[in-house]
């Protein structure tokens, strides 16, 4: 693939559901009230009561991570773009996409995969700009906890080996993850009662999951044309 257009619409539409199965992972669903009251600068009470700052809170900090997803992707499809052998790099790429199907959907991830790193949370100013900040700083703190659901949109992207491309992907895998966060901002009480219920079914969702990702990675290994 070497432009925008050949960028497969199945590779975005699993970019986006890797990015809502990400919201559902064991450190960022469970801890959700904890977000919401620390961008906002709200305890928990007046989050659930609804208010602006936890609205405009939410979107910053959805900005923020996005911010580096999306630059993240554009830097891994920038380093696909420069391997000279593309037909090998989408071998390799093919590979890495079973490997990591089988692992979210086969696999308990262990303890070190379960849970986050916080930095400079106690730096962090309060306010949207604030809240900005600190999205950034997650993005690299979720990184080994949503490894997996990450890593494969990171390899479709450097597969891409187009950068407006790969940002695209990884700003469409924020989206995924960022409007759940966003509708939570808005309707706490009932996003929290209905984001548990859906955490019910995630060994299924991992499943279906990796079963798309074999199934992707299957085809790039067999230089099936992905650009439908």
């Amino acid at each position: 693939m070497d432009s925008l257009a050949e960028l497969s619409v199945v590779a975005f539409l699993l970019a986006l559901a890797y990015g809502a199965a990400s919201f559902v992972s064991p450190c960022v669903l469970p801890l959700l009230p904890a977000y919401l009251s620390f961008v906002s600068g709200l305890n928990f009470d007046e989050v659930r009561k609804g208010n602006r700052r936890v609205v405009w809170g939410t979107l910053a900090f959805v900005l923020g991570f996005a911010v580096v997803f999306t630059l993240m992707g554009a830097g891994f499809s920038f380093a696909g773009a420069l391997v000279a052998n593309q037909r090998l790099l989408q071998i390799i790429a093919g590979a890495l996409l079973i490997v990591l199907g089988v692992v979210i959907a086969g696999l308990t991830l262990p303890s070190f995969l379960q849970r986050d790193v916080r930095p400079f949370l106690s730096r962090a100013p309060r306010g949207p700009a604030g809240a900005f900040l600190v999205g950034m700083a997650f993005a690299f703190g979720w990184t080994p906890c949503v490894g997996p659901f990450l890593g494969a949109v990171l390899t479709m992207a450097a597969e891409g080996n187009d950068p407006a491309g790969g940002a695209l992907l990884l700003f469409v895998y924020s989206l995924g993850m960022g409007i759940p966060f966003l509708v939570a901002g808005l309707f706490v009480g009932w996003a929290l009662r209905t984001f548990e219920r859906i955490r019910r079914h995630m060994r299924l969702i991992q499943i279906v999951c990796g079963a798309v990702l074999v199934v992707y990675g299957a085809l790039l290994i067999a230089g099936v044309p992905l650009t439908f």
